[in-house]
């Protein structure tokens, strides 16, 4: 029995015996009462009036044990627990009257299964690949030359769909969620042929016709061009730029989810 349900025995034990004083003081006044009508009874009156006060005096005792009891627990309530290190195992719960880590799990996974794929980022890019088509014995004179200009489009996606909860934690001193994602990912470069732009021809003394190439030839020199667009996005980094809008995009997304939880935690996207 701990020290907070002694106090309130020891409490309950003092109203106790106060109320019962109180009941043979009333009985005692009643034999005062009586015996002073000896001869000529005790009048209705008199007994009614004894039955009632002794009735007060229970009523009273009844409220304030309950009013001890009451006051009891409400120390209990407020009250913290002792500290950690006096224990050998104390399970702190903070849960009980905030929120738990699960709360802003399930409201985020439910929305990211949906998503599976966010693109973040796009860029356009062109670059330009050389044709020469050398004619007759590989002699200069008889070489044709033409540029072609290759616009393509490359986009950045970042995949949610794989999100868990061990992905979702939360700082309750801190009041705020951290989520981590994975790196943007870089898709196919998308040449659309529609927007090749072809550059004069550069002919030699006896380059005559025009320059022309089968489909496997085309196919290739696409290839070409597309492997110097991705030289060149590596170059400039581009991936990082595409890490930073996916931060951005993924809290834009998932801020607001956290509000419908509750008010005041932020969102803390990091990457894995």
């Amino acid at each position: 029995m701990n020290e907070n349900t002694n106090e309130k025995l020891t409490e309950a034990n003092i109203s106790t015996n106060e109320f019962l004083a109180k009941v043979e003081e009333a009985a005692r006044e009643g034999a005062k009462q009586g015996s002073k009508g000896a001869g000529r009874g005790i009048s209705p009156f008199e007994l009614l009036k004894t039955f009632i006060l002794i009735a007060l005096i229970a009523g009273v005792g009844f409220m304030v044990y309950r009013f001890n009891n009451f006051t009891g627990n409400l120390k209990d309530i407020v009250s913290r627990e002792v500290p950690v290190e006096e224990r050998d195992l104390t399970l702190e719960n903070h849960g009980i009257l905030g929120y738990t880590a699960a709360d802003f799990q399930d409201a985020i996974l439910g929305d990211s299964q949906q998503l599976k794929k966010l693109e973040v980022y796009s860029t356009e890019i062109s670059e330009a690949a050389t044709l020469v088509d050398t004619g007759l014995a590989n002699l200069k004179v008889f070489t044709k030359t033409q540029l072609f200009n290759y616009k393509g489009t490359v986009t950045y996606t970042v995949d949610l769909g794989g999100l868990s909860k061990e992905d979702i934690s939360l700082d309750e001193e801190g009041m705020t969620v951290h989520l981590k994602i994975p790196h943007a990912v870089q898709e196919e470069i998308n040449i659309n042929e529609n927007d090749i732009e072809l550059g004069d021809v550069d002919r030699g003394l006896l380059g005559i016709g025009e320059v022309s190439m089968t489909p496997e030839e085309q196919q290739k020199l696409q290839s070409e061009a597309r492997n110097k667009m991705q030289e060149k996005l590596d170059e400039e980094n581009v991936i990082a730029e595409a890490d930073r809008f996916a931060k951005m995009s993924v809290w834009e997304i998932y801020q607001p989810i956290i509000d419908k939880v509750t008010t005041g935690y932020s969102l803390e996207v990091e990457f894995e």
